[in-house]
């Protein structure tokens, strides 16, 4: 797999760790949807069913993403491993959550 890297002359020159952005987003999503941030799902049972699955899912995308992020930071060098580890532990909050 290729390492993506910032362009030189770009503020952000360091080598990036996209898994571990996306296992902390799945988890900020999670938690938004299973707080009722956007529409209160008990309002419509067969919604309900819905956003739970929205919930599960984005809780186990979170826990694959953080897992991988945290084995390209050690193989690669890359950063992000205590953000990937934050994704790790909110995904499985959120599992236990919902």
């Amino acid at each position: 797999m290729a390492v993506t890297q910032s362009l030189p002359g770009s503020a952000r020159a360091e080598r990036d760790n996209r898994a571990a952005r996306v296992s902390l987003y799945a988890v900020i999503f999670g938690a938004f949807v299973a707080g009722g941030g956007c529409v209160p799902a008990a309002l419509f049972f067969p919604l309900t069913l819905r956003w739970m699955a929205v919930i599960l899912l984005s809780g186990v995308t979170a826990i694959v993403a953080g897992h991988l992020a945290r084995f390209r930071a050690k193989r690669h060098g890359l950063h992000g491993r205590r953000l990937a580890l934050a994704g790790i532990v909110g995904g499985l909050a959120v599992l236990i959550d919902s």
